[in-house]
């Protein structure tokens, strides 16, 4: 199955989908500071674990009577697709980026795990869907990459700080988000439908495992908090920036749906000035820029657009 190239798009087709998009990645944004506060704030003290079961308990219970009713569609989706969905987009995933933030900062979580994702999500386009990626857009997928290391500058390298391990995790938060990507825009699932098997098979298989096996938190940790990041992580985060995402990649493609992830390190680098008085500094500036114009090729946000003035 191909998917629809850039040039296909009409302008509007490609402004609802860089929407949904952009709505998805501002969900995302706060997932990741959010998520980093609760597994190290010593006040909330949560694990991974916690915070995971958090998640599907709450999306699996809101999701199960649309999964009742419109059933597991293996055949519809096909076996290896409707796999690679849940566990790429379900516990795996979860697991790999929020136990990546115990060991280094939400700031290189946020430039690892979205703004890596675009050039997994081009490779296995490229690879699976027989995308075409044409040279401006390569272009962009190129200066990402330059962007993100210009942010996050020579700390990348400083592995006596222990962050290399969550810079390992976080990259493979990436390519595990890149293949539900894929495997999504593969199947005829819709957002929806996908979201309820996600949320519904996460809590079937992983709940009894953190019950039995897995150490917990959550009784030192005040009601407040559990509250809260069982909304944010089940109901925000689980179910509505997925049927989003799953929105945008339908109308952009995958490749060109994932490429607004590489927005999430600009944005949080953003709002940590109002939010936390954290000012970036120059290369900071630098690599905004360099990301802002990467997205701007890879996304095809400047075919879409100059083909629409010629008209």
């Amino acid at each position: 199955m191909s998917s629809p190239a850039p040039q296909h798009l009409s302008r509007a087709d490609y402004t609802r989908g860089a929407l949904w998009g952009l709505f998805a990645i501002s969900i995302w944004v706060g997932w990741i500071l959010y998520t980093r506060i609760g597994v190290s704030s010593a006040t909330q003290k949560m694990s991974p674990y916690d915070l995971v079961a958090l998640r599907f308990a709450c999306a699996g219970l809101l999701m199960l009577p649309i999964l009742w009713k419109r059933g597991l569609a293996i055949r519809e989706a096909g076996s290896v697709n409707w796999l690679l969905i849940v566990g790429c987009a379900g516990v795996p995933y979860v697991l790999l980026a929020s136990s990546g933030l115990q060991f280094a900062p939400a700031a290189q979580g946020g430039a690892l795990i979205p703004g890596t994702l675009p050039l997994w999500a081009a490779l296995l386009a490229w690879l699976v869907l027989k995308e075409h990626i044409s040279g401006l857009r390569r272009l962009g997928l190129a200066l990402i990459p330059v962007g993100i290391v210009t942010i996050l500058g020579t700390g990348l390298f400083h592995f006596e700080t222990g962050h290399w391990r969550g810079h390992l995790m976080f990259i493979g938060a990436s390519m595990t988000w890149a293949t539900f990507t894929i495997a999504m825009r593969r199947s005829k699932l819709d957002a929806l439908h996908a979201a309820a098997i996600v949320s519904v098979m996460s809590a079937v298989i992983y709940l009894p495992i953190y019950a039995l096996f897995l150490p917990h938190g959550l009784s030192t940790t005040p009601w407040s908090a559990i509250i809260g990041q069982t909304v944010y992580q089940g109901i925000v985060v689980s179910i509505i920036s997925l049927i989003a995402y799953a929105r945008a990649v339908n109308i952009l493609g995958a490749s060109l749906g994932a490429s607004f992830a590489s927005l999430v390190p600009v944005l949080a680098m953003l709002l940590a000035i109002p939010l936390l008085g954290e000012v970036p500094g120059t290369s900071d500036v630098i690599g905004i820029a360099i990301i802002t114009v990467g997205v701007f090729l890879a996304s095809g946000a400047y075919t879409a657009f100059a083909r629409s003035a010629t008209k």
